[in-house]
C-alpha cells in the first residue's frame, strides 16, 4: 500500500467515523436526554431526518465493510460496529413511526420521506382578504381553494390558526400543508391575529380575533362556496390554544363575536402541541423555560403570581365538556415548552365528561416535529387529520378525496 492509498484510506475512515459518531450522538440524544441543548436539537431533527440518517448509516457501514475486508484493523472493526449501531437506531426510530402510522391506518410513501421540502414552502394562496381591523389594525386571511372539479357544490372549510408563542408567526406557516388539504377538497382559510408585544398583552384580544374570523367565514359562506356545517377548526401551539378555546365557546347561545357575528360550531377540531394550562407551562422545568416565560409575560402581561385570574381564565381544562366538538390532539412526547402531562390530563377529563377526544403522542419528538413536508411525522399528521375530519363531518366525502388524490398523481 503506497502513501497515497494509505492517506486516502485514513482520510475516508476519519470522515466516515466522525459522521457516524456525530449521528449516533444526535440519535441517542433523542432517546436519552443526557446533553440538554443537544437534546433540544435532536427532538426537532430526528422526526424529520431519520430516513436520511438511516441511509447515511448504511453508506457508512458499506465503507466500513469494504475497508475491513481489504485490511481488518481495530479501526475498521470499530467503524463497522458503530455504523451498525447507527443503522439499527435510525431503523428502530423509523419503525416506531411506521407502527404509529399503521395503528392509525395512514399509508406512508417511503420515497417522499427523503424530500427536504419544508412544510411552509409553497406558492401564493389563491386570495388574501382583510377580515377585521380592530383599532385600525388590519387582520388578513389567506384562502386556498380546491380544484375547480371539486367546487361544483359547497365545499367543507378548514380554518387554521398559526403558532408562534402568541408573539410571532403568521398565516403562511405550514402553507404547503394547506395547499395539500385544498387539493383534497377543503377550502382552507389561514388567519392572522393580533400578536402580543411589550406593553400590549393580547390574552383577551387574540381569541376575539379568531372568533371574528369564524364569524367572517360564516357571513361570507355563499361567496366562498363553503358549507359551514362542515367546518374544521385547527391550530398549532399558540394557535392550537386559540382554536380550542374558540371551538369550545362557539355555537348557538354561546355569544356573538366582538365583530357582531355569531360563531359557527365546528364539526371537528384538530390541534398540534396545544397550550392547555398557562400556569403549568410557566412552571414547566425544561430547557426552554426562560423562553416560555418570555412568551407568557408578553401575552398575559406578567407572571401567574401577578395575574392569577388571567392564567385561570385561559386554562382549557375548564372547557372539558361533552358538548365540545370532536377533537384530535397531536403532541410530541418530549416537548420542552409545554408539559405533555397537561395534554394527557385534558384528554382524560374530556373523555370522562363524554366528549370525543383522540390523542396521538409522537415519540422522540419536540414541539415542532413535522416541519418536513414529506417526513413520516408530517405524513401521519396529514393522514390522521383527513380521516378524523371526514369521520366527524368536517371533511370532503371519501369519493372526492380519492378523485383528488388520483388527479394529483397524474
Amino acid at each position: 500500500m503506497n502513501a497515497a492509498t494509505r492517506l486516502l484510506r485514513t482520510g475516508t475512515m476519519t470522515v466516515t467515523g466522525l459522521f457516524v459518531a456525530g449521528s449516533l450522538i444526535l440519535l441517542w440524544s433523542a432517546l436519552v436526554p443526557v446533553i440538554p441543548m443537544l437534546r433540544l436539537y435532536a427532538i426537532e431533527v430526528i422526526p424529520n431526518a431519520a430516513p436520511w440518517l438511516l441511509l447515511g448509516g448504511i453508506a457508512a457501514l458499506i465503507v466500513a465493510i469494504l475497508f475491513d475486508l481489504r485490511r481488518s484493523t481495530r479501526a475498521t472493526l470499530g467503524l463497522r460496529t458503530a455504523a451498525t449501531l447507527m443503522v439499527l437506531t435510525a431503523g428502530g426510530i423509523i419503525g416506531h413511526f411506521l407502527v404509529i402510522a399503521y395503528r392509525n391506518d395512514v399509508p406512508i410513501r417511503i420515497g417522499k420521506t427523503l424530500s427536504l421540502r419544508h412544510f411552509s414552502e409553497t406558492g401564493a394562496p389563491d386570495e388574501s382578504r382583510i377580515y377585521a381591523a380592530p383599532a385600525g389594525e388590519p387582520l388578513w386571511l389567506d384562502i386556498y381553494r380546491p380544484p375547480a372539479a371539486l367546487r361544483l357544490e359547497r365545499t367543507p372549510v378548514m380554518m387554521i390558526v398559526h403558532g408562534g408563542g402568541f408573539v410571532g408567526g403568521d398565516r403562511r406557516v405550514g402553507a404547503a400543508n394547506m395547499r395539500h388539504y385544498a387539493r383534497r377538497g377543503w377550502t382552507v382559510v389561514s388567519i392572522d391575529y393580533r400578536l402580543a408585544r411589550p406593553g400590549r398583552p393580547t390574552w383577551n384580544l387574540a381569541l376575539e380575533d379568531v372568533r371574528c374570523a369564524l364569524g367572517w367565514i360564516a357571513g361570507n359562506a355563499d361567496a366562498l362556496g363553503v358549507d359551514v356545517r362542515r367546518l374544521t377548526l385547527s391550530g398549532v401551539s399558540a394557535g392550537a390554544h386559540l382554536a380550542m378555546a374558540a371551538a369550545y365557546s362557539a355555537g348557538p347561545g354561546r355569544g356573538a363575536t366582538a365583530c357582531g357575528a355569531q360563531v359557527p360550531r365546528p364539526a371537528a377540531v384538530w390541534v398540534r402541541a396545544p397550550l392547555i394550562d398557562p400556569r403549568n407551562s410557566w412552571l414547566h422545568d425544561g430547557e426552554m423555560q426562560a423562553v416560555q416565560r418570555h412568551y407568557m409575560t408578553l401575552y398575559l402581561g406578567g407572571s401567574p403570581e401577578r395575574y392569577p385570574e388571567r392564567y385561570a381564565a385561559l386554562d382549557l381544562r375548564r372547557y372539558a365538556d361533552r358538548r365540545n366538538p370532536p377533537t384530535l390532539i397531536m403532541a410530541g412526547r418530549e416537548d420542552p415548552l409545554l408539559p405533555v402531562a397537561d395534554v394527557q390530563e385534558f384528554a382524560r377529563r374530556s373523555q370522562a365528561a363524554g366528549a370525543t377526544v383522540r390523542l396521538i403522542l409522537f415519540p422522540y419528538s419536540g414541539h415542532d416535529f413535522n416541519t418536513t413536508y414529506g417526513g413520516i411525522a408530517n405524513q401521519i399528521v396529514r393522514g390522521v387529520i383527513q380521516q378524523f375530519s371526514r369521520e366527524h363531518g368536517g371533511g370532503p366525502m371519501e369519493h372526492k378525496a380519492t378523485v383528488t388524490t388520483q388527479a394529483g398523481r397524474r
